[in-house]
């Protein structure tokens, strides 16, 4: 079994690129929710009401699939805190989506086989995101984030 992660080691906010543009209406949107499992339904709801507010339905697909597992993950985590889910635009060509959680343990992609029913998350998150995601660690707990890639408007 191979464990793999992607780890950021700075802010999982970076200021927007110099020169990008992003809408004027892309301020980012924060929930507090339970760990409960109904919050990854929650999660799913409130980042796609935030990519249609921005006009980006073309992201809805991936983005639930990806909150959707990152919740989940921070949901197993047994923290008797609240996760934080979080959606931004660093960039008009980037949308964010972040799960902060209570635990400092780290995830991990983890190559598994074909016969095994979970543990696929990260690697799903890993594909949509083309490798842009990572972890901060928090003096208690951590931030994941995904990034998405924002189409480029038809010239």
């Amino acid at each position: 079994m191979t464990l793999l992660s992607n780890v950021v080691r700075a802010d999982a906010s970076p200021q927007p690129d110099e020169g990008a543009r992003v809408r004027p209406h892309s301020e980012p949107a924060t929930a507090c929710l339970p760990y409960r499992p109904e919050s990854v339904a929650a999660a799913r709801r409130f980042v796609a009401t935030k990519l249609r507010e921005w006009g980006l339905d073309d992201l809805l697909d991936d983005a639930s699939v990806i909150v959707s597992e990152l919740a989940t993950n921070a949901v197993k985590t047994g923290c008797q805190t609240r996760m934080v889910v979080a959606v931004r635009r660093p960039s008009s060509r980037i949308v964010r989506i972040l799960v902060g959680d209570g635990c400092r343990s780290m995830p991990a992609m983890v190559d598994v086989g074909p016969d095994r029913t979970s543990g696929r998350g990260l690697a799903i998150v890993h594909r949509l995101t083309r490798g842009r995601w990572g972890v901060t660690l928090l003096p208690l707990g951590k931030i994941v984030h995904a990034d998405l890639a924002v189409a480029e408007p038809p010239s």
